[in-house]
């Protein structure tokens, strides 16, 4: 404020300078009066834009200042685990709305692997085993308290659990990822009531909406034992969420959105309709699915085949590929070769480890892939540096410190 009167102070000054020159002064001195004008008009100048500077440098820091102190706030918020009964169980709603009774401090076991990663970051000690088998090398982005688990099975996909494996385990209460959208909840509360009857052990719903993957790490320790760290987990999970959203709608208002084709299978020639449930990263993002109303979805497991002269017609800014034998074919083929994507260079495999970040399952790790997706696609958009995240991910998740080599298999995919 003090700044801005000297400013005006300036400016009055020099008003009542061009005036006496104007009243006083000959022909002869007007080319000097008028650079001695322009110096000063100079000064006042930058005067100005170093008080702007400073300014815009005072927002920037109470700003920066307002943010710590939320998340100051935020660290020393304090959240109590559930009480159990005289009996040691706990009641809860899952995020289906079911009641669901079971001991405190479960042994858990994921049906499917969709729900290990939260889990792992969360409650690893209550995990019980793995649903799907890991090599060695994904194993290793994971807590090492967990990577010699057994590989117990799950009912996911064409695959069926051991029953056999479940009894040897004995798990107190089982969690799998559902819909649980308003459309999907009578299904979703169907299946998991005939699992609960089948096992004869109470079976937790959890949301596989990305959206809601910082209420599924809450909802995880306050269920399980944990609720302090399900807090401080959702927390992070959200603020990554939010500076995918923060570029999505940035690019969405300077009308820069890109159209994508997500390219599956060994040909490349299969992918997924708007709307499934497969495309969900893509969709949480923003991005355009350059197929339109061109293909339907015909069922919940998707992959709709294509053919290569649609894609072409359709011709993405960006192609997503799941398997190595269908990136080498679009990136090399004279088939391809006419495409926008192919040809700018924007053909991008889809990582893979610890699991895949896009799809299949539908995992805690599709919050990487949505700030994966969104820094190659809202390149001029993003706010943070991608490998800084991804690391920061994997030591605050799993307390796992990449080697420079885990981080180039994860883009190498």
């Amino acid at each position: 404020m003090k700044t801005m009167k000297k400013i005006v102070a300036a400016v009055l000054a020099l008003a009542l300078c061009l005036c006496m020159m104007a009243g006083c002064s000959g022909s002869a001195d007007i080319s000097a009066q008028l650079d001695a004008i322009q110096d000063q008009a100079d000064a006042l100048q930058d005067t100005l834009d170093a008080y702007i500077a400073e300014a815009q440098a005072a927002e920037e820091a109470a700003a920066e200042e307002a943010a710590e102190a939320e998340e100051a706030e935020e660290a020393a918020v304090t959240v109590e685990d559930l009480e159990p009964d005289e009996d040691g169980y706990v009641t809860i709603v899952d995020m289906a709305g079911r009641e669901v009774t079971f001991k405190a401090n479960p042994v858990i076991w994921n049906s499917s692997p969709t729900a290990e990663g939260w889990l792992c970051a969360i409650v690893p000690e209550q995990l019980v085993g793995w649903a799907a088998e890991f090599t060695e090398e994904a194993l290793a982005y994971y807590p090492e308290s967990v990577r010699d688990l057994e590989t117990v099975g799950g009912n996911y996909g064409t695959s069926t659990a051991n029953e056999e494996n479940i009894l040897v385990v004995s798990p107190d209460v089982i969690i799998n990822t559902f819909d649980c959208s308003e459309e999907g909840l009578e299904s979703t509360i169907a299946s998991a009531d005939e699992m609960a009857e089948e096992y004869g052990i109470p079976v937790v719903c959890l949301s596989r909406d990305i959206a809601d993957s910082a209420e599924c790490a809450a909802n995880i320790g306050l269920w399980f034992g944990n609720a302090q760290r399900g807090y401080e987990v959702s927390v992070y999970i959200q603020s990554l969420l939010d500076m995918v959203t923060e570029a999505a709608e940035a690019a969405a208002a300077a009308g820069d959105v890109p159209t994508f084709y997500y390219a599956e299978q060994a040909t490349g020639l299969f992918t997924e309709a708007v709307g499934s449930m497969h495309a969900a990263v893509f969709e949480f993002c923003g991005l355009t699915n350059c197929v339109g109303d061109d293909i339907s979805m015909t069922s919940m497991g998707g992959l709709e085949e294509v053919t290569l002269e649609q894609v072409v017609q359709w011709d993405p800014d960006y192609i997503f590929v799941w398997l190595v034998p269908a990136y080498q074919e679009i990136t090399t083929s004279d088939a391809w070769s006419g495409i926008t994507a192919v040809q700018n260079g924007d053909v991008y495999s889809i990582p893979l480890l610890p699991q895949n970040w896009f799809d299949r399952s539908p995992n805690s790790l599709r919050v990487l892939g949505c700030l994966y997706c969104a820094a190659i696609c809202y390149a001029d958009y993003v706010s943070y540096d991608l490998t800084e995240v991804v690391s920061d991910y994997f030591s605050y998740m799993y307390g796992v410190e990449l080697t420079d080599a885990q981080l180039e298999a994860i883009y190498c995919a």
